[in-house]
């Protein structure tokens, strides 16, 4: 009969069931990208994860660990649960009811929690064991969901790591008894029969409709999830193929229209593919497209598109007059389904003069040293959001430094063309062109010379395509043949000229006049409008006030922590030394959390940069952090370390990492993106190796104190890092990555303050 050693099979049950929460986690940020807006994602993840400090502290309050056997069954049950979760949330109609997804998420991670806890009470490992087990196995987790979100999506993705619930389970079955008792084995058994019966139903069900989304029916969906109003305005518009991955999922709709169709990237998004034949001949049509004028408006023969999308772009630069394209596009689904359709939209993406790469667009332009007649950016966002922030991937496209690399790649009379679906959005985009404009060269540019290098046109209501916007900013001054065509050009589509030199100028007239500073112009707006920068990318976020998501968030935690802090209080010793003592270790959890995450975002936003995909970016930060995580929480249980030291080495090697991102970053972008990535992560993994060790080493310091207190300060910890998670993203956007670094900086700073003894 096969048994584990008490502390194997506790420390081997945490680690399987880590791994199954963490690869949740990014199953539900990806699902939860097609289901709802993108800056609810972390907002709905987050509170689920919640239920894993709720959890740990439910056991730590109770007053009696709870058996392997016991935990074993609870385990078992968490996976069913996830496997039964798949389903309904492939059919569960109500997508604008945040509270039940927040509810449904959150039973698992309430159960793991609990299930830690109960390890910490048991006393057959160390808590650091225990803790770098737990880190180690979400590590390999995220590594997982990753591989699986590549292979089969969201939905599948999700029952598949059901199995490593019961192989917790079964890990626990196998927990050693004492003399006369059986049935560990037998419940080892159990537990693997139901892994391979769940696999069983996966395979009955990956070729049928089990896990398939009818976006027609979903009820309460958010305008920009515009497949949905596509699928039911047009009773002949249907789903024709479906790809989904670790980016996203990209359905192509047919619809009445046999001309063209559309390709949805997470339910929005939408981009036109045409039938196209190969003969540009054919598609004299698209000429009188509003957003076409720009392409017109000047010879081209070397372009560049940032966002190919479903080609339409490609055609218009082909149209044009361009003999040499390169399509960038960052979603692979995208792509894949494009070349899948070959025979409909004449491989346009390999036709004679198009290069296509898969990629992000800034990093493409900043690795070549190519110059270009025309640089194309179309503002149809992805929606793809990420883990722990609210950038989306295309943020850091639309920044001043972007900008400024653009026109570096710009030919003499090289001109950038701005298509914004959104006239806030186009504005906002048509600023920070002009203000990179301002920056870039000598510096000796007014406004009043920048702005003859311009123009901005909008669609009005009631057009074809309502407060589209069109953007021109050109290296060279416009000329009058130029500004002739446009002129024309938004006379004969109905167009509203917001800018054009010469003739249509009174939205900058304060600028043009000297009357008004561009800073303290463009801020006077009631959006937020200000050109993005690096430090601060968010781009699409134009209203003034933090976004709604944040508020019902915070709202929700505040709830939450108030009922977490009511029950704790009922727990605290009477005796005023002893309430001291509590509040200095409170303290140095609750900062712990919250500094942690702080890092984690910051980290995860400026890896986006280099990565250019919001998953690559959370994979790298996450694995590697985890990893270097798991060495610190080992060390940590044998290494006696002071406090003061520990602190001011983190604080400096943040600090350190830091220096190193400025001073490096254009190294790492002439990298491969392999190279660039390893590179990263043997950085984070180091760091990690330090932000592992004072949560296990106080843990450790909590084993010898009564049962239940290492849980409990495990459980305090993880729901101040919830609040970690809402801060990182608020102070992100109010002050900058940097400010937010700085707060967690001053956290860990703040540790050496707490006068917990960890030693």
């Amino acid at each position: 009969m096969i048994k584990l050693s008490k502390g194997a099979s506790w420390t081997l049950g945490v680690g399987l069931m880590s791994a199954a929460m963490l690869g949740l986690e990014i199953a539900l940020t990806n699902v939860f990208g097609v289901l709802l807006q993108y800056h609810y994602v972390s907002f709905i993840v987050s509170l689920a994860v919640f239920g894993i400090g709720a959890g740990a502290y439910a056991a730590s309050r109770s007053k009696q660990a709870a058996s392997a056997k016991v935990t074993g069954w609870v385990c078992v049950g968490a996976g069913l649960y996830m496997g039964l979760l798949s389903f309904v949330l492939a059919w569960f109609p109500y997508v604008d009811q945040l509270a039940v997804y927040t509810l449904l998420c959150a039973v698992p991670f309430l159960l793991f929690g609990w299930m830690t806890g109960c390890a910490f009470r048991s006393g057959a490992a160390r808590a650091a064991t225990i803790y770098a087990a737990d880190l180690f196995g979400a590590a390999l987790g995220a590594a997982a969901a990753y591989m699986l979100l590549n292979r089969f999506g969201g939905m599948e993705t999700i029952f598949l790591l059901s199995v490593l619930c019961f192989a917790a389970g079964a890990a626990l079955f196998l927990f050693p008894r004492e003399e006369g008792r059986r049935g560990g084995s037998s419940y080892a058994f159990i537990a693997a029969f139901g892994a391979i019966a769940l696999i069983a139903v996966w395979s009955a069900c990956g070729s049928q409709s089990g896990w398939r989304l009818d976006f027609a029916a979903m009820k309460g969906a958010p305008p920009d999830k515009t497949i949905i109003g596509t699928l039911q305005s047009d009773p002949s518009a249907h789903i024709m193929q479906t790809k989904w991955d670790s980016f996203a999922r990209t359905d192509t709709v047919g619809t009445s229209d046999e001309n063209r169709r559309i390709l949805f990237v997470d339910g929005g998004a939408g981009s036109y593919m045409y039938k196209f034949n190969g003969d540009l001949s054919t598609m004299g049509s698209l000429a009188r497209d509003i957003e076409f004028l720009p392409f017109a408006a000047g010879s081209v023969n070397k372009a560049i598109i940032v966002g190919a999308g479903g080609g339409r772009d490609i055609l218009y630069t082909l149209m044009a007059g361009a003999k040499d394209v390169t399509a960038v596009e960052l979603s692979q689904g995208l792509v894949s389904s494009m070349r899948t359709m070959s025979d409909y939209n004449g491989s346009i993406l390999d036709h004679p003069g198009v290069h296509t790469v898969v990629g992000d667009g800034r990093s493409v332009l900043e690795k070549s040293r190519e110059q270009y007649d025309l640089i194309v950016l179309d503002l149809v966002y992805s929606q793809v959001g990420g883990i722990g922030g609210q950038a989306l991937s295309e943020n850091y496209v639309f920044t001043r430094e972007a900008f400024e690399t653009y026109l570096k790649r710009l030919t003499t009379d090289g001109r950038i063309i701005i298509i914004s679906h959104q006239g806030l959005e186009g504005l906002r985009a048509y600023y920070t062109g002009f203000d990179a404009m301002l920056h870039s060269g000598s510096g000796d540019l007014q406004a009043s010379d920048v702005a003859k290098h311009t123009a901005l046109i909008m669609a009005p209501e009631g057009s074809a395509a309502p407060n589209l916007t069109l953007s021109i900013i050109q290296k060279s001054p416009l000329s009058k043949q130029q500004l002739q065509l446009l002129q024309a050009g938004t006379k004969s589509l109905g167009l509203n000229p917001l800018f054009l030199p010469e003739s249509n100028e009174q939205l900058l007239q304060p600028l043009l006049e000297g009357r008004t500073p561009f800073d303290r112009f463009v801020r006077d707006s009631d959006y937020n409008v200000y050109p993005t920068i690096d430090d601060k990318p968010f781009f699409f976020l134009v209203q003034q006030s933090l976004p709604d998501s944040l508020k019902q968030w915070l709202i929700a935690i505040v709830v939450l922590t108030l009922l977490f802090a009511l029950f704790m209080m009922q727990g605290m010793e009477r005796r005023k030394a002893g309430n001291r003592k509590r509040v200095g270790a409170v303290a140095y959890y609750a900062l712990t959390g919250i500094g942690y995450m702080c890092v984690q975002t910051v980290l995860i936003q400026k890896t986006l940069y280099y990565a250019g995909n919001p998953v690559l970016a959370a994979m790298t930060v996450i694995v590697a952090m985890l990893l270097g995580g798991s060495v610190g929480s080992r060390l940590a249980g044998k290494l006696r370390i002071k406090l003061y030291v520990l602190s001011a080495a983190i604080v400096g090697a943040l600090v350190m990492a830091a220096l190193i991102n400025a001073a490096a970053g254009a190294g790492l972008m002439n990298m491969a993106i392999t190279g660039r990535l390893v590179a990263i992560g043997a950085v984070l993994f180091l760091l990690g190796v330090l932000l592992g060790i004072p949560l296990p080493a106080g843990l450790r310091a909590e084993e010898g104190n009564g049962p239940g207190k290492a849980a409990f300060y495990f459980s305090l910890s993880g729901i101040c890092g919830v609040w970690g998670a809402w801060l990182a993203a608020t102070v992100s956007i109010t002050g900058g990555l940097a400010v937010t670094l700085g707060a967690g900086c001053i956290c860990y700073a703040l540790l050496a303050l707490t006068r917990y003894r960890t030693v």
